[in-house]
């Protein structure tokens, strides 16, 4: 619960502030057209049942919700619709059919269940009663629940807490995702600092787990709401707890900002704390404040709308409207990747081994590094692997970081250093990542120059341009056992067939937090020895490959050799199509040749 303090005299006096400068403004269905297009038209404004609706029995609820348009409800427990986990099948089948009939959406159940507790026996009873509310709000026809961390008790070490939450969390998070249900963690009591939150959220990183923001004094703490609000931007849940938008000193119109900056597509739900005499007015004036907020919001947004890049704590994060897509590693590492990588459905679709630990995700190829480009034989050199023979690719600058309405660039220097330090060559690489309506794209530009003397790329199955998958997404399960993915490129072979095959694009595709998803690569028509081979693995490796041919297809070593002369260089361009669905559901073919047909970039 927020700590901002407000009075009924203060919500009648900016009411009428408000009012009258709405009526200055123009039609209230005006500023309703504003709110209804452009960025942040999917939010959508809710009511928990706390507390304007705390006596109202479900039926008045219902109609009370329809009468003032306010279309969506969480129903907090232990309030007089009586919606609780004892209710029988029946009982269940009878709620869900009153939300079936109405255009009310019940958006789910709100709990007090916490995993804070140092006895390990009330732990086990939170955990296994949120289950229970799940497997509830699944019954009555919500789509989750949420619950609180809830307290750093004195007597424990805050990061053994911290830890505790976060696992309590991921196992209601696997759990939720089997029956279809979202676990929404609400930011609250001694863990209302926003630090702390992120903290347990990097433990709780089951992706169907977020953060219902909840409008505390404690977000404008250190270094202000805009800093805060983007620790947990990534993981925000669909839902956000809100007072009542015109009464104190929360800064309503502020957040509303950053909320329509980043597209949201949630439910905005009033946890109201004062007690107006007639709760349906005061609930429309609610609706009328919020979308004279989000209009507002929006006259600002088309600057937001746009491809960002930003240095944050030693790495390039890119944002593509006011969400996360990558970051650019490129410190201190083996050589550059790029981690995480955020699909079409807003999860990773990337292993997250080894940079971080992964649920149910095999520890193999330590060098599989999420997205990257190198080669496992370079004048013999191994940039490849990892081991202790393995050369490294060095950065050295960046040429260009730039941001864009429909682009964004990031262009860097590096170097290949042999094992002994020896330079063998240098290369620019140029990112695009691009602003687009029809799918999650990035281009990925690479030169190699013989800056030092002649460069043999050699005839090798390992590299090149390359993604290691989400483990969902394998064609063949861990431990054997039969996978949920596919494999298609753009002559027909399938799955483990599209090993070692050309092709001019290749589709992997697979379940990740239960939508099907997927990652195309397309090989530029003027990239040497179009149409590429694939080195792409039924256990999640996906790689471009130009080189290895006597891997490919049995033929002698050095077949596959590519030689750049000294002085000379050799370019390669690919596309990654980040997409819902299979190849022919995502147009995947269609896609290649637009690409193939487009100029490249000077």
């Amino acid at each position: 619960m927020s700590t901002i303090r407000n009075t009924r005299r203060d919500f009648l006096k900016q009411s009428v502030g408000l009012s009258a400068a709405a009526i200055a403004a123009g039609p209230f269905v005006r500023v309703l057209t504003m709110a209804g297009s452009g960025p942040g038209s999917k939010m959508k404004l809710g009511l928990v049942t706390y507390l304007w609706g705390r006596d109202w029995e479900l039926p008045t609820l219902i109609a009370n919700c329809e009468r003032t348009k306010v279309l969506g409800v969480e129903l907090r427990t232990q309030h007089a619709h009586g919606v609780e986990s004892n209710l029988n099948a029946q009982q269940r089948r009878d709620v869900k059919k009153r939300f079936d009939d109405s255009p009310v959406e019940l958006v789910g159940l709100g709990t007090n269940f916490a995993f804070h507790h140092v006895d390990p026996a009330r732990l086990k009873r939170d955990i296994e009663d949120a289950k229970q509310y799940l497997e509830l709000s699944r019954d009555v026809g919500g789509s989750g629940v949420k619950v609180k961390p809830n307290d750093l008790p004195k007597n424990v070490s805050r990061e053994k807490t911290i830890e505790q939450i976060g696992t309590s969390l991921n196992e209601l998070g696997r759990f939720g995702a089997e029956i279809g249900q979202k676990v929404r963690l609400e930011v609250h009591g001694g863990c209302s600092p926003l630090p702390i939150i992120k903290a347990i959220m990097d433990i709780a990183d089951h992706p169907n787990v977020g953060v219902c923001w909840n409008c505390n004094s404690e977000d404008l703490q250190g270094e202000g709401l805009e800093h805060n609000f983007n620790l947990v931007k990534d993981r925000l849940a669909d839902t956000v707890h809100i007072r009542e938008l015109n009464i104190g000193g929360y800064p309503y119109q502020d957040l509303m900002n950053l909320f329509v900056g980043m597209d949201y597509a949630g439910w905005i739900l009033l946890e109201a704390r004062t007690n107006p005499k007639d709760r349906v007015k005061a609930l429309v004036e609610q609706r009328q404040v919020f979308a004279q907020m989000i209009a507002k919001a929006q006259t600002a947004a088309p600057s937001t709308r746009k491809v960002s890049i930003d240095e944050v704590d030693g790495k390039l994060r890119v944002e593509i409207n006011g969400k996360l897509f990558t970051e650019y590693n490129y410190q201190d590492v083996p050589r550059p990747f790029f981690y995480p990588v955020i699909g079409p459905t807003g999860v990773p679709v990337i292993r997250h081994w080894p940079m971080k630990e992964g649920e149910n995700e095999e520890k193999d190829h330590k060098h599989h590094r999420s997205l990257w480009f190198t080669h496992g034989e370079v004048n013999g050199h191994d940039f490849w692997s990892e081991g202790s023979g393995s050369g490294k690719i060095v950065h050295e600058k960046f040429d260009k970081i730039t941001s864009g309405r429909d682009v964004g660039i990031i262009q860097s220097r590096n170097k290949w250093v042999a094992r002994d330090g020896k330079v063998i060559c240098t290369d620019t690489r140029t990112q695009r990542f691009y602003n687009r309506p029809d799918g999650q794209i990035m281009d990925f530009e690479i030169t190699i120059h013989a800056s030092h003397g002649k460069v043999v790329m050699g005839d090798t199955k390992e590299g090149s341009m390359a993604i290691r998958l989400a483990p969902t997404m394998r064609v063949e399960g861990v431990e054997g056992k039969v996978g949920k993915g596919h494999i298609i490129n753009s002559e027909g072979h399938r799955d483990g067939a599209a090993w070692g095959k050309r092709a001019a694009w290749c589709d992997y595709y697979g379940p990740v937090n239960g939508d099907i998803v997927g990652v195309a690569i397309f090989d530029h028509p003027t990239n040497p020895k179009h149409p590429t081979w694939w080195h792409v693995r039924t256990y999640g490796l996906f790689a471009a490959n130009p080189f290895g041919v006597h891997n490919f297809e049995n033929k002698p070593k050095g077949t596959g050799d590519i030689t750049i002369p000294a002085g000379e260089s050799l370019t390669f361009r690919y596309r990654f199509y980040f997409h819902k669905g299979n190849e022919k559901q995502a147009k995947v073919a269609e896609k290649y040749r637009q690409y193939a047909d487009e100029k490249p970039p000077k």
